[in-house]
């Protein structure tokens, strides 16, 4: 299968899902907000765990997660930790401690996993919204377009054509 067949498929799918569109886009919105956070291991646990308690769309949240993926993945963490930084740090950069000892690294490992944290927080926001309004418009368009094109198939089974040569 060629990786243009496997996306149209996949896409296919994702436009066919029977669901509220809202609890659709909802869904994605949220998989792309914990997709964002710097929470890798817990992605989609923690999607699949909020989804059913927020009743949304539990495919199209882990669907949104796989925005972290290895490529996105350290530009994503970079930016995370640099606005955490800034929100947290004032834009003073993190330094190394002059004596090395477990209280020192813990402190250490504290105050960066902290700005990752928030700064991951912050900056999933925006992705976050543009994919609810994305996968709405996608996921109503689609059910119109569906929709009128069911209405001209009943409309055209309800009144056939009379056949050539026959008196009507």
């Amino acid at each position: 299968m060629t990786l243009r067949r496997f996306l149209r498929y996949h896409w296919l799918k994702f436009l066919r899902l029977q669901d509220n569109p809202q609890k659709l886009a909802w869904g994605m919105a949220l998989g792309v907000f914990i997709g964002v956070t710097p929470t890798v291991p817990f992605h989609t646990v923690g999607a699949l765990f909020l989804a059913g308690l927020l009743r949304v769309s539990p495919i199209t949240a882990y669907l949104g997660i796989w925005i972290m993926n290895p490529v996105t993945m350290a530009p994503l963490y970079l930016l995370a930790y640099k606005v955490g930084e800034i929100l947290l740090h004032k834009g003073g950069p993190l330094t190394l401690p002059e004596t090395y000892n477990f209280e020192t690294m813990l402190d250490l490992l504290w105050r960066g996993g902290l700005a990752l944290q928030v700064g991951g927080l912050i900056i999933a926001l925006p992705p976050a919204i543009v994919s609810y309004f994305m996968t709405l418009w996608v996921v109503q368009r689609y059910r119109r377009r569906k929709a009128r094109k069911a209405a001209g198939v009943l409309h055209l089974s309800q009144n056939p054509p009379a056949a050539p040569g026959s008196k009507a």
